[in-house]
């Protein structure tokens, strides 16, 4: 008859406490973080920024996105883009017919601090800031 031997039994009974604690540290160090990466804003603290070059062309309160769209036009270089913000959330609608790529219009709609929208050829650039702090999720 083959003997067999379970590890278990070579553990004493705070061995088994170490090592449950453990496991449950790492856990906590693994999983802790996604808690604090996930931010939630207040609809009325967010901005839009829009920008053309260094000047500011609109700051947009996001709440006025709910109330009725928004249509922003901002002159670069290359002609005019045309800015869009509706329902919490914003995009580049129209580049100027000279932008070789339309890259910023194949972006799409941002809704949140973080991402942003640029268009270097015509050097604009739109992005959502919160009215409370200094630093974001890019500066963090």
């Amino acid at each position: 008859m083959v003997n067999t031997v379970k590890i278990l039994d070579y553990f004493t009974f705070y061995d088994k406490i170490l090592i449950a604690g453990i496991v449950l540290f790492s856990l906590i160090i693994i999983f802790a973080p996604l808690g604090f990466m996930a931010e939630n804003y207040d609809e009325d603290e967010l901005i839009i920024v829009i920008k053309s070059g260094s000047k500011t062309v609109k700051r947009i309160p996001m709440v006025k996105t709910y109330e009725k769209t928004q249509l922003v036009e901002a002159a670069g270089p290359l002609g005019i883009s045309i800015i869009e913000a509706e329902q919490g959330r914003v995009r580049l609608l129209e580049a100027p017919e000279e932008d070789p790529q339309k890259i910023c219009e194949k972006t799409g709609w941002i809704s949140e601090p973080g991402p942003v929208i640029i268009c270097v050829p015509n050097q604009i650039s739109i992005w959502i800031e919160t009215s409370e702090g200094d630093l974001d999720g890019i500066t963090w």
